[in-house]
């Protein structure tokens, strides 16, 4: 016998009985309700769940075409078959264009079996089909929504956000901050005052531990539940107190599913949904698999979040980490060089060749020490605000013959001539100690690449910019790195053939967007690479904002 729910809406119990006994010799378990009003067909949508309505086509007060109508106001999809005495082909094809499945005179009751069996076939695949293109729908807005932001708080809400109404009533995500007890850290519901009673419950009685069903039995397990019934007797069992009772009935829970957060290291936490009285139908095994899509979905999405914000954390300590051992080193650094330039004037003085050269090396050491501290410091600073500029008016030619002059004997040591040529008048407001920072970068660069060549600077002018050009014959740079070279850390080069900390070009782009200007490279057709710095002659802005 199949199971069948049926509302009748008729107004003769003898009639009733009939229908009754045809299904029932159709094979059907019959459990019916008996309604004769609009408002009694109402009340019993409401609170029943009905596979079939019959409808006698003409009652005192109440028809058939009312009750499709008060069927159809209730937006569910049941199919409404009239069965009457007194309808005519005519009315049957009207009630049938409005909406009904089919209609029947009293006289043919032995095929109502039949027809009733193909509208609940009809009806489960109506149904099936609505619940696919839901899932289908809900499963491509949870790729969209949960792919718009790396902020944990801010994805957890969006998880449950994601599932009601659409899917649930109640949907809430449990997480262990301790790894031994799991609380709600995200909860959705229609109605925001039951939101915030949800939190304060779970704040009042927490989830016991040692629990053998629920979020901390599938926490532990990584298996999904199903729980298609929540009687009021498992509430009792659950129950701590009176209170709490009173506070778990208060949900009016009819269903639920609890599913594992899956990450990459292990179970993050749990999803649950739910369905309560007077809204959604009851969760089935159908809804299982679109529940775990989602699950899984949302437990990527947590974990890519919870994995920035660590990165994010870690940059943050690596960055305070820089600043303070670069601010350490600065100061011996700048004892030791002050000392040794001491001790290079009083050699000079003495005429000791021999020691002013030994001196001398070991200063520009030192120089050299103090310029990869500095770089440190400016990868600290621009991780957190900008780079600052003290601008003042300068002329590029003069500076650029001072920067020449410091590289020469670091040229002569790689056997380089530094050849400089400089176009009059081309003055502008920059910061010096930012400006001697990207051009020794650029020299440096040209020397350490171009060894055994010469090495050609141009300073120039070109309508609103200045521009100054430096040009090696050295080993070059493919077309791919040509940008990558500006990145931090960036190197076309192994840095075991060619030694540094791959951030001068960084920082050198850096100041050079600060003024205003740009810095970039090309590849020499006569083999070598040429690097333009390029700035403007008006006053620039007095300084940049560095993204984080």
């Amino acid at each position: 016998m199949t199971p069948l729910r049926v509302l009748q809406v008729e107004d003769n119990p003898d009639d009733l009985m009939l229908v009754e006994r045809e299904l029932r010799r159709g094979g059907f378990d019959v459990q019916s309700h008996r309604v004769q009003t609009a408002e009694d067909m109402r009340a019993a949508l409401k609170d029943g769940s009905w596979d079939i309505i019959l409808s006698d086509y003409s009652m005192p007060g109440f028809d058939a075409p009312t009750a499709l109508r008060v069927l159809q106001d209730s937006g569910q999809d049941i199919p409404l078959i009239v069965v009457s005495g007194s309808v005519g082909e005519f009315e049957g094809v009207e009630v049938m264009k409005a909406g009904a499945r089919d209609y029947f005179p009293k006289t043919l009751l032995t095929r109502l079996p039949a027809a009733v069996a193909r509208e609940l076939g009809e009806a489960r695949i109506r149904h099936e089909r609505r619940l696919a293109e839901r899932d289908r729908a809900l499963l491509a807005r949870a790729g969209e929504v949960l792919a718009r932001s790396l902020d944990f708080q801010e994805t957890l809400a969006r998880v449950v956000q994601l599932c009601v109404p659409e899917l649930a009533d109640w949907c809430a995500v449990y997480f262990s901050e301790t790894g031994e007890a799991l609380k709600v850290v995200a909860l959705a519901h229609e109605d925001p005052e039951r939101v915030a009673k949800g939190f304060e419950t779970d704040r009042l009685f927490p989830l016991d531990p040692n629990a053998t069903s629920g979020p901390v039995r599938v926490w532990r397990t990584g298996e999904p539940q199903l729980l298609t019934d929540v009687p009021s007797a498992r509430l009792e069992v659950l129950a701590r107190s009176p209170e709490h009772l009173r506070r778990m009935s208060s949900l009016k829970l009819r269903s639920v599913i609890h599913v594992p957060l899956q990450g990459r290291s292990g179970t993050l936490g749990v999803m649950t949904l739910g369905t309560s009285e007077g809204g959604r139908p009851r969760f089935s095994s159908r809804d299982m698999p679109v529940v775990q899509e989602l699950a899984r979905r949302a437990a990527l999405a947590l974990d890519n979040a919870r994995l920035f914000q660590e990165s994010q954390e870690a940059i943050r300590l690596r960055d305070e980490f820089l600043a303070v051992a670069a601010h350490e080193l600065r100061t011996p650094l700048t004892t030791l060089g002050l000392q040794l330039s001491t001790l290079v004037q009083r050699a000079r003085r003495e005429t000791s060749s021999d020691l002013v050269a030994r001196l001398e090396r070991g200063l520009r050491q030192v120089r050299r020490l103090g310029t990869l501290v500095e770089t440190l410091l400016d990868v600290s600073r621009l991780s957190t605000s900008g780079l600052p500029l003290s601008l003042e008016r300068l002329d590029l030619g003069e500076l650029m013959g001072d920067v020449l002059e410091r590289f020469e004997a670091e040229a002569q040591a790689m056997g380089c001539v530094l050849r400089l040529e400089v176009a009059p008048d081309v003055v502008g407001q920059w910061d010096r100690m930012r400006l001697e920072q990207v051009v020794s970068s650029l020299l440096s660069n040209a020397l350490k690449f171009g060894a055994r060549h010469p090495v050609e600077v141009r300073v120039q002018r070109n309508g609103t910019v200045a521009r100054v050009v430096v040009e090696d014959r050295g080993i070059g740079i493919p077309a791919d790195q040509l940008e990558r070279i500006f990145e931090r850390f960036g190197r076309a080069v192994s840095s075991r053939s060619y030694g540094g900390l791959g951030l001068g070009l960084y920082l050198a782009r850096r100041a050079a967007e600060a003024h205003g200007g740009r810095v970039w490279a090309e590849q020499r057709q006569e083999g070598g690479a040429r690097f333009t710095l390029e700035l403007p002659l008006e006053t620039p802005a007095q300084s940049s904002k560095e993204p984080s």
